[in-house]
């Protein structure tokens, strides 16, 4: 090798030097930047012209190195599972805060809650059967009855509102990956047309991972690595954006609380309509919507229907005046609308037998038959007081596991993210070893370049005349 071709070999090696603190430079310039990967210049020795040559014979030591590309560090696998456990642990999170605003609207336990209510009404129905002409005592009954239809007409409502505001959150939700996917298709256009023309692409593919993870925590999306740097974004098995193009997303089915049984909420694609099976936060919502918020409004309305059983008994009993058939105290259908509509005590037909028939020897203010009968209500198996405590037992249950396995699924996540971190992440201690040991290798380069200068000095200018 020429002492021009070292020197040629000695500036390869400063400029691959200088490339590599370049890219050191940048690497701690992002160590807290949300997405940046870790770059790293991957350096690659020279052969020589000779080695090329068949017919040549020099013994060459090569052409030195070649620090042309720069890739970005990182695990696919590691890179798939954040993916898949970030749409996991969204979807653990969102059925948790269902199941934790649930409880905080039933309001127990409490003064105010309906368990509360049960036992008050219960409490008046035995205290009236003791005293059947005591209109305090009636008073009380209806006072009791109307808090008892109030609240649960209030926890019902309350559950409509959070149905209402899930919904919202969703189509929120829905129209922000709708303009995350056409983002990524840009991207993938970008990328693309940056690699074709030799351009780096480093920090838009970061950029890119970005709104793929964004995807993945939204809707369980993941991406899969196609031609020319370009990613898919697939759910359920359909491409989403593919390429440079990208799909739309839309809810369809119920947009009120009372059609969730019979139209379900649905995520499709638009057009064509073909309903995806999500992951992700709305995954988690979509079931709060079509499970966990109409399960709940079922059990509500299956007490306030053992609340107007009420009525049944006091269609057998004769208020103060004689009537019989007694007037019902409770009108509605469900919780939603339950609500009291006697407004006269004395219509309350708690005596089971007629009042005092001149020559026989019935006191009527001693006939409280029915009201204890209703009284007794609160205290069966299948009454009202037994299935609302059961449905609020079932509530914390239900409610403590969804907190578990969100925070189970977090903790995974962290572990995954953990070690795809250690990976692709910046560690300062790392990068400053590196800059170490490239500042190091870039003076011993130059230490070259200035050998073969005195080299050629001395070639130069002491060589050439005999007895100079």
């Amino acid at each position: 090798m020429s002492g021009f071709s070292s020197l040629n070999v000695a500036a390869r090696a400063l400029a691959a030097q200088q490339r590599a603190i370049d890219v050191t430079g940048q690497n701690v310039a992002n160590a807290n930047t949300r997405g940046y990967t870790r770059q790293r210049v991957e350096m690659q020795s020279l052969a020589s012209v000779s080695a090329y040559g068949l017919q040549s014979r020099e013994d060459s030591t090569g052409n030195g190195v070649s620090a042309e590309k720069v890739i970005r560090v990182r695990d696919a696998f590691l890179e798939l599972r954040a993916q898949q456990e970030v749409g996991n642990a969204a979807r653990a999170a969102a059925t948790a805060a269902t199941y934790d605003q649930l409880e905080t609207s039933s309001g127990e336990p409490g003064s105010t809650g309906v368990q509360s209510l049960l036992s008050a009404v219960s409490t008046a129905w035995s205290q009236l059967s003791t005293r059947p002409t005591d209109t305090s005592s009636r008073i009380a009954v209806l006072s009791s009855a109307d808090a008892l239809a109030k609240g649960l007409r209030t926890v019902s409502a309350s559950v409509d509102r959070q149905w209402t505001n899930t919904l919202g959150a969703t189509t929120d939700v829905v129209a922000e990956a709708n303009a995350t996917l056409a983002q990524i298709a840009d991207l993938n256009k970008s990328i693309r047309d940056a690699q074709l023309t030799g351009n780096p692409a480093n920090e838009l593919q970061d950029q890119r991972d970005v709104l793929v993870a964004t995807l993945a925590q939204s809707l369980g999306a993941t991406s899969v690595d196609t031609t020319d740097g370009m990613v898919d974004v697939v759910v359920d098995g359909t491409s989403l954006v593919s390429g440079t193009g990208a799909s739309k997303l839309a809810l369809r089915g119920a947009t009120d609380p009372t059609a969730a049984t019979t139209d379900p909420v649905r995520l499709a694609v638009v057009p064509g309509g073909s309903v995806l099976r999500v992951g992700g936060g709305v995954a988690g919502r979509i079931d709060a919507l079509n499970v966990v918020l109409p399960g709940y409004q079922a059990q509500l309305d299956t007490v306030a229907d053992l609340v107007q059983d009420v009525n049944d008994v006091l269609a057998t009993g004769y208020d103060q005046a004689g009537s019989t058939p007694g007037a019902p105290l409770f009108a509605g259908t469900s919780a939603r609308d339950i609500a009291v509509v006697m407004t006269d005590p004395a219509r309350l037909a708690v005596a089971a037998n007629p009042p005092l028939v001149v020559g026989t020897r019935t006191d009527p203010s001693a006939d409280g038959a029915v009201a204890d009968r209703i009284a007794q209500l609160g205290k069966t198996p299948t009454g009202p007081d037994a299935t609302y405590r059961q449905m609020i037992t079932g509530l914390g249950i239900a409610s403590r596991s969804a907190a578990s396995a969100s925070a189970t699924a977090s903790t995974v996540l962290g572990q995954v993210d953990a070690d795809r971190l250690s990976v692709s992440g910046v560690s300062l201690d790392e990068e400053m070893t590196n800059l170490v040991v490239f500042k190091q290798s870039y003076a011993a380069a130059a230490r070259v370049v200035t050998a073969l200068d005195e080299m050629l000095d001395v070639l130069i200018n002491r060589t050439g005349l005999v007895g100079r």
